[in-house]
């Protein structure tokens, strides 16, 4: 598992660690259509600019994300999805030793990669670097602007500098993070259900933004019961706040936390475990909160 684990991070930096690169390719070719306007004592001539200049641009913009790198690096991050789920099936088979494929699985892997296609190769790119930047652009252009002040706020927009990512680093960082960990806790969460499995590992890694939720129950065991009550927002203790937890995903109940985890990139799942790989403590805690009623037999080799 730990490899599956490991994944949930390394793979969406994989991905995130080649947009830089994408952001520098993109400035320079807005540099180059920029020599067409005129400037006059380091300032931008409006008329000298015709009325398609911004909207053309952008429409090449488009054509050359869709035409370069960009496109396969995408292509290349979302068939790691698939493989993510392998993983996840061999787990469980392993675990249970049964067949763990899941239709239901199955599909919402499939769909939530349909969603990050057409969030990163469509809607995103036009909402959040295409639309801000013609704004950008068009101001520059009908106020006269400095054409160097110009470049300069465009290469901010589009590069970045050291307060800010990149455009498209911006959205694409935690589109990859959350879609990526949503896939794979969906599919576990499909099989988790079809093989009525009650126990549970919180399992992920920890890095320097996790979050107080994750931190208090990385590495720990659970009932299903006690992950459904955070759900329902009970039982959060220091890391109770007004919206429940930071980070929490809107719309996180006591069923679609086994989807959303913590929240807003999250790299943690909730990986179903056999009753025998839990300590003692934790099972008796549910013995004694009500939350779990095992038989003799399971009590007698527990040793309870």
């Amino acid at each position: 598992m730990a490899n599956r684990i490991n994944r949930l991070i390394t793979i969406p930096d994989e991905f995130v660690n080649k947009l830089p690169s994408v952001q520098r390719k993109m400035f320079l070719k807005i540099v180059e259509r920029m020599n067409a306007v005129k400037v006059v004592d380091g300032f931008i001539v409006p008329t000298s600019v015709s009325d398609n200049f911004v909207s053309e641009l952008s429409d090449f913009l488009h054509n050359e994300l869709l035409d370069s790198s960009y496109t396969d690096s995408v292509k290349s991050f979302v068939s790691e999805f698939d493989k993510q789920k392998d993983l996840t099936q061999k787990y469980y088979s392993s675990e249970f030793n049964t067949d763990a494929v899941s239709a239901i699985g199955d599909r919402a892997v499939k769909a939530i990669k349909s969603e990050v296609v057409e969030s990163l190769i469509t809607d995103s790119v036009k909402t959040d670097f295409l639309k801000p930047l013609e704004s950008v652009l068009n101001t520059s252009i009908n106020s006269g602007a400095g054409f160097n002040e110009t470049l300069k706020n465009i290469r901010d927009f589009v590069e970045g500098n050291e307060q800010v990512d990149g455009a498209i680093l911006k959205y694409s960082k935690q589109l990859a993070h959350d879609s990526f960990a949503n896939s794979d806790r969906a599919y576990n969460s499909a099989v988790a259900d079809e093989l009525d499995i009650e126990w549970f590992l919180w399992a992920g890694g920890e890095i320097a933004t996790t979050r107080c939720f994750c931190l208090q129950r990385h590495g720990k065991y659970y009932h299903y019961k006690e992950i459904e009550a955070w759900g329902r927002q009970e039982d959060l203790g220091d890391c109770r706040t007004d919206n429940g937890w930071a980070g929490m995903k809107r719309g996180t109940n006591e069923k679609t936390i086994f989807d959303y985890g913590g929240g807003y990139e999250c790299h943690h799942t909730v990986a179903g475990v056999s009753l025998f790989s839990v300590p003692k403590e934790d099972v008796q805690r549910n013995i004694d909160n009500g939350n779990f009623e095992p038989t003799e037999v399971e009590l007698r080799l527990l040793g309870l």
